[in-house]
């Protein structure tokens, strides 16, 4: 069962755990991935989850469940990014990390993309999508950036959109045989 967005629902930092945290109700806290580095400044006073939010929740369900990916880590990655979408600091393209690619796509909001380095191959949902770059969050465990820097799960890049290809979902993958 999927858990379903209300009025209750309400954005705190916690500076004990340093993490931004969702209170869901009174026995339920989602903890994001983020500290208090990587947020901006409204991050530190109590926000309502609010019609966008909520708005947003429904839309990013509805791409998650193209993952393969139990409903409440669907839930996760939905709460992550929509944490990441409102309270993250802005940041510059690192585009150098992945190879470009042709053709490429002008990516959505939701959309599931891959992204190969020279280490291997990463998801991304993107959460802002731009003209030229887009923010992205990180759904493969610990992708090899480089020899010596690693993005984890959850983990948040802006890269040029050359850089994306749009994701193939697992079932269409191979060919029906009949």
């Amino acid at each position: 069962m999927c858990i379903q967005p209300n009025d209750n629902w309400q954005w705190h930092y916690d500076a004990h755990h340093d993490r931004l945290m969702l209170d869901l109700s009174d026995r339920m806290i989602f903890a994001t991935e983020y500290k208090g580095r990587q947020l901006v400044p409204c991050s530190f006073t109590t926000q309502p989850f609010c019609v966008d939010d909520a708005a947003l929740y429904y839309q990013l369900m509805d791409k998650a469940v193209e993952l393969d990916w139990s409903t409440p880590n669907q839930v996760q990655l939905v709460l992550n990014a929509i944490a990441v979408s409102r309270f993250y600091k802005p940041m510059m393209p690192q585009s150098w990390f992945f190879g470009e690619v042709h053709p490429f796509i002008i990516p959505e909001t939701g959309a599931l993309v891959c992204m190969n380095t020279l280490h291997g191959k990463g998801e991304f949902m993107v959460i802002e999508a731009g003209e030229q770059a887009s923010v992205c969050l990180n759904l493969t465990d610990d992708l090899m950036l480089t020899a010596s820097k690693i993005l984890p799960r959850f983990g948040v890049i802006k890269v040029m959109n050359n850089r994306m290809i749009a994701r193939v979902p697992a079932q269409t993958q191979y060919r029906q045989v009949g």
